[in-house]
């Protein structure tokens, strides 16, 4: 593995919560696309623990990518919150909401 896949997984995971921030669907969709392709390259390299200073930039990225996670968790529970709003007072959505936390019925 290399560093450069490291820091495109760290920048991938800026990205995505920076767009979450701006609450930018299009640029949700982007970069959780690039997110996607980050990951999937990271993933089929192996070979993490080839050197400390490779290990060192994997801490760093995978706090940046718990803060795009902590993004999409917090954003979908607010998200879920609404619903249940509308749905006790009458709108058209099913009461309660189906799936829970994860994603079950």
């Amino acid at each position: 593995m290399s560093i450069a896949l490291v820091d495109r997984l760290a920048e991938a995971g800026r990205a995505l919560a920076a767009a979450l921030d701006r609450n930018d669907i299009a640029a949700i969709e982007a970069a959780a696309a690039g997110f996607q392709a980050a990951t999937a390259a990271v993933g089929g390299a192996g070979g993490w623990r080839d050197t400390p200073e490779l290990k060192a930039r994997i801490r760093d990225a995978l706090a940046d990518v718990e803060a795009a996670r902590l993004r999409c968790a917090y954003f979908g529970d607010a998200a879920r919150r609404r619903l249940e709003k509308l749905a006790t007072i009458g709108a058209n959505v099913a009461a309660p909401i189906a799936y829970g936390r994860q994603g079950r019925i």
